[in-house]
């Protein structure tokens, strides 16, 4: 249903379209957002977008309330993810609709999506830091390493990260031995455990939200929270903390290799997936370090390639391909790997 023009002084800036799982809608989310600029022209349910996403042109951003989702939801999502021709904001949480801090902060979002994906196009690769030259990257020490032969690969994602996730973890027939992965993909509060489902059921891994207490274990996938660092003790057990400072993406994907680095050395790999920014570049230059392997998503395949650009960048990547390319690539030499080991 289209709503009625937004009785508010803000200049509308952003034409957005909220799907959510109940067919009356959100009648405060839709007027605060209207009050705070933002033009709301779509309000439907996930199901009824999904069946005619061709008329939904004006659209610029789409924000999806996952309160009270279901399966079949789950699955209009997960073709939402691979069809959308625009960003998609997450949301979980229509209790707080009235809340303007709140509100003004889903706005700020919603509107910050809608810029990066205008700019997209036109992004110049940008990195925080002169990439180091290859013969000058050199190995962390072992000390802290976490003992074992268990390999861990960190697949890294922002924008069109979920379907190459998807396309990656789906080409794999069974998992890769002795192996265990974390991703960490730029998403909106309360989509990791979304990810987490999707991918469990679409795989053949076991997929689980990241929580203290777990323990790194082969053929288990591991998503990363939003809000919080993921830490690996000395035994390969999970932790949570606090981000101090905040970072600029969250979850912060240079965090979570240089983490890995530390801990699993020779034995730990990433790859950079679909995304804009740099985040991950630093990352690779940490794996790198230790003695790991960092392979990136080619540009073609990519949504967008801002991310696996500047991982190229570094000069640090020894393998570029499409996501069916590289789970191929990575079965076989993790196989290969495993068995010299025996």
């Amino acid at each position: 249903m289209t709503t009625p023009e937004p009785m508010c002084a803000a200049e509308p800036r952003v034409r957005l379209g909220i799907l959510g799982t109940a067919l009356m809608g959100n009648p405060d989310l839709r007027e605060g957002l209207e009050r705070l600029g933002v033009a709301v022209v779509v309000e439907e349910t996930l199901g009824s977008f999904i069946s005619d996403i061709e008329r939904q042109c004006e659209v610029e951003v789409l924000l999806v309330d996952l309160e009270q989702a279901d399966d079949d939801d789950l699955d209009v999502l997960d073709a939402l993810l691979e069809h959308s021709p625009v960003p998609l904001v997450f949301h979980e949480d229509s209790s707080r609709s009235t809340d303007q801090a709140w509100l003004r902060r889903l706005a700020e979002k919603i509107e910050q999506a809608a810029q990066n994906a205008a700019a997209a196009p036109m992004r110049p690769i940008a990195l925080t830091q002169p990439p180091a030259p290859v013969q000058e990257v050199l190995r962390e020490p072992k000390s802290r390493l976490v003992p074992g032969t268990l390999r861990v690969w960190v697949l890294g994602a922002s924008f069109g990260g979920p379907e190459a996730l998807k396309r990656f973890l789906t080409s794999f027939s069974e998992p890769p031995p002795n192996t265990a992965f974390i991703i960490g993909q730029h998403i909106g509060d309360g989509f990791v455990e979304v990810l987490a489902s999707q991918l469990n059921r679409a795989t053949p891994f076991r997929v689980l939200p990241a929580a203290t207490g777990a323990r790194l274990q082969p053929g288990t996938i591991y998503v990363a929270p939003v809000r919080e660092r993921l830490r690996i003790d000395g035994e390969g057990g999970l932790y949570l903390e606090p981000h101090a400072p905040p970072t600029t993406y969250m979850p912060s994907i240079d965090a979570i290799m240089e983490e890995v680095a530390g801990r699993f050395g020779e034995r730990c790999g990433a790859i950079v997936f679909s995304g804009m920014g740099d985040d991950g570049s630093q990352g690779c230059t940490a794996i790198a370090r230790a003695g790991g392997t960092v392979w990136a998503q080619e540009s073609e395949s990519c949504a967008i390639d801002s991310m696996p650009n500047c991982a190229r960048a570094t000069g640090l990547v020894r393998r570029n391909g499409t996501p069916e390319n590289l789970a191929r690539a990575l079965f076989l030499e993790l196989a290969q790997t495993v068995g010299a080991m025996q």
